[in-house]
């Protein structure tokens, strides 16, 4: 009975982890030798003038801090996932409660991560923001 418990927190575990790996690529990640990450983007294909790299950059650290404590937050909850399946054996009040914390830190992750991206699109001039959209359009698979 301890292996079946043990075997779903495992698989508790990675599919959270899976999560986050997806959600980390998806948005700044380097998922391929043709993909590049959004930070690659605005940093290394757009030319910024220092003024825009300056405000970007307080961006990226303001978000690294957000970012830092959700995923803090989704690494308690998926702690809290192992421990109720193996308190309880079962998929409890407090299994689904330490679950439910943990996809509403993924959602907050991944809206705060579309804001920063948006928040990052604001400081382009016109002309960087058609080059970035044309980039993001690839990044989301919604580019023809």
């Amino acid at each position: 009975m301890m292996w079946r418990t043990a075997l779903v927190a495992a698989i508790f575990g990675f599919l959270a982890g899976l999560a986050g790996v997806w959600c980390g690529l998806a948005l700044f990640g380097n998922a391929g030798p043709d993909e590049r990450s959004i930070h690659d983007i605005v940093h290394d294909e757009i030319t910024l003038t220092e003024a825009q790299d300056a405000r970007i950059h307080a961006l990226e650290e303001a978000f690294a801090a957000e970012r830092a404590d959700v995923e803090a937050r989704m690494a308690q909850s998926r702690r809290q996932i192992g421990e109720a399946l193996l308190d309880d054996h079962a998929l409890s009040p407090d299994v689904i409660e330490a679950a439910d914390r943990f996809h509403d830190a993924m959602g907050e992750l991944q809206i705060r991560s579309l804001t920063h991206v948006l928040a990052m699109r604001a400081e382009l001039d016109p002309q960087q923001q058609a080059y970035f959209d044309a980039r993001l359009a690839q990044s989301f698979d919604v580019a023809d």
